[in-house]
């Protein structure tokens, strides 16, 4: 935090803190359900204190309607709060979870936010934090609904598998939190949200017009999903 402009945080450590997080990340066997990845986190130093959390979508198959529904779903909760303030977590969201070696982002996106202060930021940040934490499953959970009694083939099974390939290599090689952890974490703890199967294989390349052609142009050029 320090490294990050915090002049009240002395960088030789010794203050007294307090931390909390909750972390959700949820693999579904089903290839049209998205991953949902959310968290809730607090860190407080003295009387200061800094949230970050969020909560987004990784799906192996679009569907355009599911994923309007969750980008409303969360703008209408961060309108509470501030008219642009969905505008701003969406676009922290794109630019956090990029693959700069794919030149793909990992998914449809949501909403990121992190080291904000109700004093900075110009709303009651943990009134917002606390309502983020309440609503992800609700984010989430129509969606589940939507397809969990849909039929799929073993060679969809294995486009998710194969793009939770893609899951994995953004947490081991860019996730900012987990390659803080293995630095002398809990590696267990750390590595419990990666999917439970994944596959790779080399140069997949989707058909032209396919519905895995459509969810890869989505990854590399986001959407504003109205």
């Amino acid at each position: 935090m320090s490294s990050r402009g915090r002049s009240n945080i002395d960088p030789r450590g010794g203050q007294p803190y307090a931390a909390a997080a909750m972390s959700l990340v949820f693999h579904s066997a089903h290839p049209y359900i998205p991953t949902l990845r959310a968290d809730v986190r607090l860190f407080q130093v003295g009387e200061e204190a800094w949230y970050g959390g969020g909560c987004d979508l990784t799906p192996s198959y679009l569907d355009v309607a599911d994923t309007q529904a969750f980008h409303r779903f969360w703008k209408a909760i961060c309108d509470k709060y501030k008219p642009e303030l969905h505008g701003e977590l969406k676009e922290w969201c794109d630019k956090y979870f990029y693959i700069p070696a794919r030149k793909e982002h990992r998914g449809v996106g949501g909403i990121f936010f992190d080291d904000l202060s109700s004093a900075e930021a110009g709303f009651d940040v943990e009134a917002f934090v606390r309502e983020v934490g309440d609503s992800i499953l609700p984010s989430w959970l129509p969606i589940v609904e939507h397809h969990r009694g849909e039929p799929f083939t073993d060679a969809q099974r294995q486009w998710q598998l194969l793009r939770r390939g893609r899951y994995i290599e953004f947490n081991l090689l860019y996730d900012r939190g987990i390659k803080f952890g293995l630095d002398g974490g809990r590696i267990e703890s750390i590595m419990v949200s990666a999917p439970p199967l994944i596959a790779w294989k080399y140069n997949v390349v989707p058909e032209p017009g396919s519905p895995e052609e459509d969810l890869l142009k989505v990854l590399q050029q986001p959407r504003s999903w109205p």
